[in-house]
């Protein structure tokens, strides 16, 4: 089993953003690369965003041939478009999705590989950082309550095709239902290691 990683990127202002994002998504690329299981692809979607090239140019070189770089023309925020650019390019056998603020620990597509089995697509609980206790607690994903489950929570074959349709907030939402209407050959695997380490919430390390 080979996958996939969609990584959208746009490091410019808008609601809600991280804060120091180009250092951000070093560390990110730097944890995919160290996992343990290394049959992959990293694709990084650049929204329109020259700097997500410049940063990522020295990695590509580096890591040829596991990362790729795309750029797409400026989509307004959250559109569907961006990961849809990195699924219509994809080579694995599954589509996994990790955002430029967040990072994996090392054993996060082993896991994955371990559980999917037959399915035809996965989600999974995830770690996030608690800003209170300042250390990764495990996060119950619900896929039946909007704003439990985000996206890279789940796993999908890549036949499943083009699966984002959304151009608001409210893109996990619709990716899970358009999941659901596609294959009802879906479950939950353990937790991943996943590491949300921003949402507009209050979280941002």
């Amino acid at each position: 089993m080979r996958f996939s990683l969609i990584c959208p990127s746009y490091l410019g202002s808008y609601q809600g953003a991280a804060t120091n994002r180009e250092q951000k998504i070093v560390r990110m690329i730097e944890s995919v690369m160290c996992q343990t299981f290394q049959d992959f692809e990293l694709i990084i979607v650049a929204d329109g965003c020259e700097r997500t090239i410049e940063i990522c140019k020295p990695y590509f070189y580096e890591y040829l041939p596991k990362i790729r770089l795309l750029k797409v023309d400026k989509q307004k925020t959250w559109s569907g478009k961006v990961r849809n650019a990195g699924i219509s390019k994809a080579q694995g056998d599954i589509i996994t999705y990790v955002d430029t603020d967040d990072y994996l620990g090392i054993n996060h597509l082993q896991i994955i590989n371990d559980n999917f089995g037959t399915y035809d697509w996965v989600y999974a609980d995830h770690w996030q950082y608690d800003m209170k206790r300042k250390e990764f607690v495990t996060f119950r994903t619900n896929i039946d309550v909007h704003g439990q489950c985000g996206t890279s929570s789940i796993s999908h074959k890549r036949e499943l095709g083009a699966l984002w349709f959304s151009n608001d907030y409210s893109h996990d939402k619709v990716f899970i239902d358009t999941l659901k209407s596609l294959s009802k050959n879906y479950g939950r695997i353990p937790q991943t290691e996943y590491m949300v380490a921003h949402n507009p919430n209050g979280i941002d390390i």
